[in-house]
């Protein structure tokens, strides 16, 4: 049976940080009609803690089964954990549960978004599930908005996670107003990507009144100039996942969502994830940013800033892989002293589908589809897309 096919997957479990422990929930199983499944007829259902504080476990901590048919969750508390292992274990211990039917299907959950004190929308790419029946990895492909506020904990967390590498998608200004803040030993790999668009955005935000349609339209632009001009830049990303493929990785940008996002839609694609899943990855930005403070973070940073003359995403020169030269683009207008529609700018810091679907359809209508823009743009080998499978997705 493969994990398509199997009981777990329409379970779907997931883990949450609840008061001091990590909850396991799982849809309803009313309904489910299973009788011919092993699971079914043996009632629960094997758990075990495999992954813990960034360490593959070499004796996974045997957990009481889950009970699918009577309840809807099990706590697995911190100290449960500790006492297991003989590791300290706090909140940012990012726990991988494996869950197994006896048919030998196997479904594993993590907690998505890392608890983070300062840095927003600092969450996991694993455990979404290919056509074929593979997970994406848990704890190794991380995304997340800018890095510089990152707390003496945050850092810790970082090391735990052990995290060997970081693309800093931001340009050369907005790392520089905003550096980053990472653990001793890890350098983050700069990675300058300016979506041409954004000039026009930062116009938006300046001014008086704000028209959500035409928002919505320069969001779509800067998703599709990211598929159009910044191919090489994201074959750098590739480059580092490949190379250090066997540790874990960040990618970021300033907000965590459109350079990052599309980013995304690459790897995720790569790895050979359905774009429902893909749209719905790219969808949580909405669940873990805070807006209000995000709000109140860009406008002190840039609007106010004499010293910093360009907001972030704009369309500063052709630096780090962009294929599109500064001259044609032009400069940002300067925000330095000047107060931002509070409201426009709350529009910009969240997402639409209809953002990303962009980049969808201009690699659709002008790229044949992403495995040949993955091929034929982003220059992946054969070769090079099995390395990718053979460390990113569960065997």
């Amino acid at each position: 049976m493969t994990l398509n096919q199997s009981l777990l997957n329409e379970l779907a479990p997931s883990v949450s940080l609840v008061d001091g422990a990590w909850q396991i929930r799982w849809q309803r199983a009313d309904g489910l009609d299973h009788t011919d499944s092993n699971s079914a007829q043996g009632g629960a259902i094997e758990l075990v803690c495999e992954h813990l504080s960034g360490q593959k476990l070499r004796e996974p901590i045997s957990l009481p089964g889950i009970e699918w048919r009577d309840s809807e969750s099990v706590d697995i508390s911190m100290d449960t954990l500790a006492q297991a292992s003989g590791l300290s274990v706090d909140q940012y211990a990012h726990p991988v549960f494996s869950l197994a039917e006896e048919s030998g299907a196997r479904f594993r959950v993590a907690p998505r978004p890392v608890p983070m004190t300062a840095t927003a929308n600092f969450r996991d790419y694993g455990g979404y599930v290919t056509a074929d029946g593979r997970q994406v990895v848990w704890g190794k492909l991380f995304r997340t908005g800018h890095m510089g506020e990152m707390s003496a904990a945050d850092k810790s967390a970082i090391e735990q996670l052990n995290i060997q590498t970081v693309c800093d998608f931001r340009r050369l200004e907005e790392a520089e107003n905003q550096p980053s803040q990472l653990p001793g030993g890890l350098g983050a790999t700069s990675i300058v990507i300016s979506p041409g668009s954004a000039i026009d955005l930062f116009s938006t935000i300046t001014a008086g009144d704000v028209n959500e349609e035409i928002i919505d339209q320069f969001m779509q632009d800067i998703n599709r100039d990211l598929a159009i001009n910044h191919k090489a830049s994201y074959r750098l990303m590739f480059d580092e996942l490949i190379a250090k493929a066997s540790s874990g990785s960040i990618i970021h940008c300033t907000a965590g969502k459109d350079r990052t996002g599309f980013a995304g839609l690459l790897i995720l694609g790569a790895l050979g994830i359905s774009h429902k899943d893909i749209m719905e990855d790219y969808m949580r930005t909405n669940e873990h940013v805070n807006i209000d403070r995000e709000v109140a973070r860009w406008t002190s940073n840039y609007a106010n800033n004499p010293d910093y003359n360009s907001a972030p995403d704009d369309g500063d020169g052709g630096q780090g892989g962009t294929e599109k030269g500064s001259a044609e683009k032009g400069g940002a207008e300067s925000g330095g002293g000047r107060a931002f529609n509070q409201k426009a700018l709350a529009v910009i810091l969240g997402v639409k589908s209809s953002y990303l679907q962009a980049a969808f359809d201009v690699i659709e209508s002008q790229y044949q589809g992403l495995e040949a823009y993955l091929h034929d743009e982003i220059k992946l080998t054969p070769s090079e897309m099995k390395i990718l499978k053979d460390n990113y997705l569960y065997s």
